[in-house]
């Protein structure tokens, strides 16, 4: 019976908080008298098929909605979502990928407040652009036809609070994150990083202890999301603030290669490699903080999309917590009940 929550679960995401609730007992008493009609099988096969009547979530949910002149209608507001996602992953892909190449060819690095204003000043014209579209189609009445895949109700996202995390991925993460912080605190330890030792990176070597804090602060995150076996807001929350620390020792470490490849009169990566042709002490070291600034920053991008798409995850439509509590308490009176 769980399949049923799903199903309503679904639905709820798309229906009118004010009235969220109450058509949500309202379908979930429908689907329970038909069940009843049918002889009260309860068996999988016998609710996809009750569900599979009643039909997709979004369906459902658009019929409650209230008729009347819509900018974008419930027909077409699924489709702007996605479209809208596109777009907007587009331009702040774009601006991301131009940071990176301007750190490799141009050598000037980035600066964290101008671009944020640049990626913030792209998304208010993409948005307005994408909502003229639509609004054109939504006045002319066009609606998509779009051959969707047949309904799967088995196909229904889990419950709220139940999505599992990928063990293997975090466990992964885990050993080669232990083996990264000892190699390099060893390498550290040793004076690898000092004016005198076998890399100097005067940069690493002034923040090296943040760093350190930063990769244990992840460390100790993955153990606790293996230990808690699923992403809850909580979660989610500490992985977004554990992203920020990291993005702010990144921008750090970028800016202070920046300025002492700046002094050193030195431009982009690739420029830098030039240096190889008279391989002196100082060039190589040169070539090394030039190699470090680019790992960084391409460091800082990946970042800054995790975060991004924990964010969606965070912020995307769901239930409220006391919706959510509902839902699962029903599944476990359900599941009594055939027992």
């Amino acid at each position: 019976m769980e399949l049923i929550e799903r199903y309503l679960q679904e639905i709820g995401r798309h229906l009118p908080r004010p009235q969220r609730a109450d058509i949500l007992t309202e379908l979930r008493s429908a689907l329970m008298d038909t069940l009843d009609a049918r002889g009260g099988d309860t068996s999988e096969e016998a609710v996809v098929q009750v569900i599979k009547e009643m039909g997709p979530p979004q369906k459902v949910a658009a019929s409650y909605h209230a008729e009347g002149q819509y900018l974008i209608g419930p027909a077409l507001y699924p489709t702007f979502k996605l479209v809208l996602g596109i777009v907007f992953s587009a331009v702040i892909g774009a601006q991301l990928l131009a940071i990176v190449i301007a750190t490799g060819l141009g050598g000037d690095g980035f600066s964290f407040y101008d671009e944020f204003l640049q990626i913030a000043s792209s998304l208010p014209s993409a948005l307005g652009s994408v909502v003229i579209v639509f609004a054109l189609l939504q006045y002319w009445e066009v609606r998509p036809e779009t051959k969707a895949e047949p309904f799967d109700p088995r196909k229904l996202p889990h419950l709220e609070g139940d999505e599992p995390i990928q063990r293997g991925e975090h466990i992964f993460g885990i050993i080669m994150e232990v083996i990264v912080l000892s190699f390099v605190t060893q390498f550290a330890a040793g004076g690898g990083f000092a004016a005198d030792g076998s890399f100097p990176n005067p940069v690493l070597h002034r923040y090296f202890v943040w760093i350190v804090l930063s990769m244990v602060i992840g460390i100790v995150l993955d153990i606790w999301l293996l230990w808690k076996g699923r992403w809850q807001m909580p979660t989610r929350l500490a992985k977004i603030g554990s992203n920020v620390f990291g993005l702010i020792i990144l921008y750090i470490l970028v800016q202070g290669h920046n300025a002492w490849l700046a002094e050193a009169g030195v431009g982009g990566f690739l420029e830098s490699l030039l240096l190889f042709s008279e391989p002196t002490a100082q060039n190589l070291q040169i070539v090394g903080m030039a190699a470090f600034r680019m790992g960084l920053t391409i460091a800082f991008v990946v970042t800054v999309i995790e975060t991004l798409v924990q964010i969606y995850r965070l912020m995307k439509p769901k239930l409220n917590e006391t919706e959510i509590e509902q839902l699962q308490k029903t599944v476990g009176k359900m599941d009594r009940v055939n027992r």
